[in-house]
């Protein structure tokens, strides 16, 4: 495959946020890596070297200057020089943060990338008099240079509170070749010695060995620490000072060459550091890693599983966007479709078969389902009679939480006043809501009659009377044709029309239209006109 550019990429970290593990940073390119780095310890001031060795054409792609404040206030701050670059660390550079046994432990990050010179192989880096509690400083610069292989580089940051032992499961970008070498580096601090003060370091199992003192890699002037000085490109792993790595970690020496603990393809392996055991109590947890680096030569075709992601279930009126996007890949869809990308706006089986030069994916699959909506059992609006009562509301549905507008939250529920009432329900995390209607009128008065009959003889809805009649006190009733002409009338209304003119005559089907005359007891003076139309079918 022709070499080239894949993918850069810098994740910015909050100031002062905790966490057990982070990926600070992951870029693939075509060049190489150079990390140097310098520590003070205990001491106030110091001059050291930063390696910075580039190969003749190489371009600076991204450098970035790290440094830890051991013990402190976690918004300190010091000025220093990297060759004649000023350099301020104070509360605007700092990053994750976590406690040891001499407070807080922050990490910060300048870039330089601007202002470092490629031609400079050692940059001088002086911290000169007064207290500071900045002790390691890092500097991890990126090259680009044309003709060379690619490289993939990882920076974690390792932040549990300091412990006796740390677990981390660390995460690669891409999955790692084990046909290069695969650049480990710890970056630790305060392991003095290997009697008293020590780090055992394991990965997947394995012993890789012990740290401790003064990294001679690191050059002249480094006081303490140890800090992984090394460069990596096209496949070559090598310390720049007297380190040849290989699987052992020895001494101050750091780096490790992880490519026979791992199998090819692999994209995470598990690393624990152990505080060596000590009858000195108080330095039990002093156990301070700071950093992680993993450079690699990736694979070019990642074997992501899931890349669909899982099984789910969407509330109705959500959609889920599917990106199944692969570098250089096509892509096929259930329904034939070949974007990248596919929108689910209902229930389904969606897969994706990728078709790429190089690489063989099988399909994915992903099963997207919804939540149906529920029976809210709230039934039509309707009318009650004042003292009536009506049940609202279906039989619960088990797991679901009901909330009526009103306040009350049980299922079903009786009302008997006027008012709209709104249930919401949230079933499997999607809320549904409905309302109905319920009038409570006075029935003690009323006056309503239907808008059909059949005077047939059948004995079924023979005659026109009305549904209600109550509260009435006087009235007249009387039924006209579509000519206005009066067919029928009467002063008694409740014992109904039957289909016949006032003197016996029968009337033929058809729309008659009715006006009715009334007042309600108690209110004599106050006469009332109701008017209609009832449709007359033999």
């Amino acid at each position: 495959m022709a070499q080239r550019l894949l993918l850069r990429g810098l994740l910015l970290f909050a100031p002062l946020s905790a966490t057990a593990q982070a990926l600070l940073s992951t870029d693939t390119y075509n060049g190489g890596l150079v990390v140097g780095t310098f520590s003070i310890g205990d001491q106030t001031q110091g001059t050291g070297a930063l390696f910075m060795d580039l190969p003749a054409g190489a371009t600076v792609r991204r450098a970035t200057l790290y440094a830890v404040t051991i013990g402190g206030q976690p918004d300190a701050s010091v000025s220093i020089t990297l060759g004649s670059i000023p350099v301020t660390f104070d509360a605007s550079t700092a990053g994750p943060a976590f406690s040891c046994l001499y407070g807080a432990a922050v990490l910060h990050s300048v870039d330089l990338t601007a202002v470092l010179d490629p031609a400079i192989g050692v940059y001088t880096l002086a911290i000169l008099g007064g207290f500071t509690t900045f002790k390691e400083y890092m500097l991890f610069t990126e090259y680009e240079l044309a003709g060379a292989g690619p490289i993939t580089v990882d920076v974690f940051h390792c932040g549990l509170d300091s412990q006796l032992e740390e677990n981390y499961t660390l995460h690669t970008t891409l999955p790692m070749s084990t046909d290069a070498p695969i650049a480990f580096g710890t970056m630790g601090a305060y392991a003095l010695s290997p009697w008293i003060d020590y780090e055992t370091v394991t990965v997947n199992g394995t012993e890789l060995g012990k740290f401790h003192g003064r990294d001679s890699n690191a050059g002249p002037g480094n006081f303490f620490g140890a800090c992984a000085t090394f460069h990596y490109a096209n496949g070559t792993f090598e310390g720049v000072g007297d380190d040849s790595p290989d699987q052992a970690i020895a001494g101050a020496d750091v780096l490790s060459d992880l490519s026979g603990l791992i199998a090819h393809g692999d994209q995470q392996f598990q690393v624990t550091y152990r505080h060596n055991p000590t009858l000195m109590v108080e330095q039990q947890q002093d156990n301070l890693v700071n950093m992680v680096v993993v450079a690699y030569s990736g694979l070019p075709c990642p074997t992501v599983q899931d890349l669909l992601g899982p099984d789910t279930t969407l509330c109705p009126g959500e959609t889920l966007l599917l990106d199944a996007t692969r570098d250089g890949a096509q892509y096929f869809w259930q329904d034939g479709s070949t974007d990248p990308t596919f929108l689910v706006t209902g229930p389904g089986t969606y897969h994706v078969q990728w078709l790429h030069p190089e690489c063989t994916w099988t399909p994915d699959t992903v099963v997207v389902d919804y939540v149906t909506r529920p029976d809210l059992g709230l039934g039509a609006d309707r009318q009650l009679c004042a003292g009536d009562s009506a049940v609202i509301g279906g039989a619960p549905i088990p797991g679901a939480i009901y909330a009526w507008s009103d306040g009350p939250t049980d299922m079903p529920r009786t009302v008997d006043s006027t008012g709209t009432y709104t249930l919401t329900v949230l079933v499997d995390g999607c809320p549904f809501s409905g309302s109905v209607t319920i009038i409570a009128r006075d029935c003690s008065q009323a006056v309503e009659l239907p808008n059909v009959f059949t005077p047939n003889g059948d004995g079924d809805n023979d005659v026109f009377t009305p549904i209600a009649l109550q509260g009435v006190d006087r009235l007249s009733f009387t039924v006209y044709n579509r000519w206005g002409q009066s067919v029928f009338t009467t002063e008694r209304p409740a014992l109904g029309w039957d289909g016949h003119t006032s003197s016996g005559d029968l009337v033929p089907e058809g729309v008659y239209f009715w006006v009715l005359r009334y007042a309600f007891a108690g209110e004599p003076g106050a006469a009332r006109t109701g008017h209609g139309t009832v449709t007359l079918l033999r």
